[in-house]
């Protein structure tokens, strides 16, 4: 009998100390830390990984022109009208699948977006012509028609701010996705 009563006050005990755990603060940040924790570890960890290369333009003997890319590193020094290509890979290293994915690189400063070249494997492309504010497939601008109306149309690549790659299905664990993109220097 007495190990029935002491059992059972044992259970008492549980079922008064659970709603008055949750309630103490410093049982409560305890198990809001456990449930962070729990939430981190099934979380994707999504890894960037940022590349540069400038495009080198040969000739051979015979006049032939051959085009190579150099990977950038360090300090390296441009002139205007060179080509420079960025390639961003996109690695989910997580157990989770990562959805939603969105990845948006500005262009560099003295630099113009080289239409067409932006590429990605499965993602929808759209650009930014306002510091990444807005996005579009095909930025639109104003343009006055000799008439004096005023019509929408294209933005030229060169007004370009931001590129973005929204990958609508999730990226699977372990797998990466890579993104490119060129400009050209000012």
């Amino acid at each position: 009998m007495k190990r029935r009563l002491s059992m059972g006050l044992g259970i008492l005990a549980v079922a008064i100390a659970v709603p008055f755990a949750s309630s103490t603060p410093v049982l409560a940040n305890l198990q809001e830390a456990g449930e962070a924790l729990v939430q981190q570890i099934l979380q994707p960890q999504v890894k960037l990984a940022l590349s540069a290369e400038k495009q080198v333009i040969t000739t051979d003997a015979e006049g032939n022109k051959a085009t190579a890319w150099e990977a950038i590193e360090g300090d390296v020094t441009v002139q205007p009208g060179d080509v420079l290509r960025y390639t961003l890979n996109s690695e989910n290293a997580g157990d989770k699948p990562a959805s939603n994915l969105v990845v948006t690189q500005p262009i560099p400063q003295k630099t113009a977006f080289r239409a067409d070249s932006a590429k990605a494997n499965g993602a929808e492309l759209t650009y930014s012509i306002d510091a990444g504010q807005t996005f579009s497939a095909q930025p639109l601008i104003e343009e006055t028609q000799p008439d004096g109306s005023v019509k929408m149309v294209p933005a030229p690549a060169e007004m370009y701010t931001h590129v973005q790659w929204d990958y609508s299905n999730s990226l699977q664990p372990m797998t990466t996705v890579r993104a490119t993109y060129e400009v050209a220097v000012k």
